[in-house]
């Protein structure tokens, strides 16, 4: 496994930072800060002469101005943690897919244009780490603070989940932090409850994976189709929110994103989206 947590940061994310460098510690690894900027289509030149400056080094001196906010608020954080600092040019989106490809897990703030919790499925960054990522990527919003981690991890899984990585990935953080696991998984209506094959199966999995973390206290859930108000009332304290990304393809199951919607407007939570290798 990569041995670097990279966080990627548009402008003064403080919460992304602090639970990069929370989990950097906990885990014993090096932070990677990564800032991307893109310049405004149009010959550069061209554009310089007009506004009297030079437009390509203004935009690389603004993205040195939030790398070095970043590093000042992470030395107070954690003085003695290894940060390092990247400005790449281009979307940000491809910047932070090319990273994941050497980082254990990829981290990332909320969009200012539109709720934190509609961009996990509705914002082209994100949509495009949690498809194409190859590592797991956490969105965490503004209003997370380190205290969060005491409300346990929820990791949500239905048929079409690949739930090896996701499970590994739910029963570390739990490990790390409060000990606490839910589990729930989501069955379509058709497929026979709590008795499905699908559901022994993953009763199977999760047994194998409770048994390599003895001390994470282990509770599961199966509902059918969309959870009802209650199921997702009780997961207002989640202390981080885990999905798995379908097998069969790149993206999110529709069943999980739409339940995992309401469950995320509730919770206010951290969600980390696991790929399936």
């Amino acid at each position: 496994m990569n041995n670097s947590i990279t966080v990627g940061v548009a402008d003064k994310q403080h919460a992304a930072l602090s639970y990069a460098a929370a989990e950097a510690v906990r885990i014993g690894c090096d932070l990677t800060v990564l800032h991307a900027y893109t310049v405004p289509p149009g010959p550069p030149t061209a554009l310089s002469t007009a506004y009297g400056v030079d437009i390509e080094e203004a935009f690389r001196e603004s993205g040195r101005l939030v790398l070095a906010d970043a590093a000042d608020y992470l030395v107070l954080e954690h003085p003695g943690l290894l940060v390092t600092g990247v400005l790449a040019r281009g979307p940000a989106s491809k910047a932070l897919a090319e990273e994941s490809a050497l980082a254990r897990m990829v981290v990332i703030g909320p969009d200012d244009a539109q709720p934190w919790y509609l961009r996990l499925f509705e914002s082209r960054v994100a949509r495009r780490l949690a498809e194409h990522s190859s590592c797991p990527v956490v969105v965490v919003p503004d209003t997370w603070d380190g205290d969060a981690d005491s409300r346990g991890v929820t990791l949500m899984l239905d048929g079409e989940t690949t739930a090896h990585e996701p499970l590994r990935f739910a029963f570390e953080a739990a490990d790390r932090g409060s000990r606490r696991l839910r589990i729930i998984h989501v069955l379509e209506p058709d497929d026979g409850g709590s008795d499905s094959r699908v559901w022994r199966e993953m009763t199977h999995l999760i047994d194998l994976w409770g048994a390599t973390h003895p001390h994470v206290l282990v509770t599961t859930t199966v509902i059918t189709g969309v959870a009802d108000l209650t199921t997702i009332g009780s997961l207002e304290k989640t202390g981080l929110l885990v999905l798995g990304r379908s097998h069969e393809s790149r993206h999110i199951t529709a069943l999980s994103r739409s339940l995992a919607q309401k469950v995320i407007e509730h919770a206010s939570c951290p969600v980390a989206v696991v790929p399936p290798v």
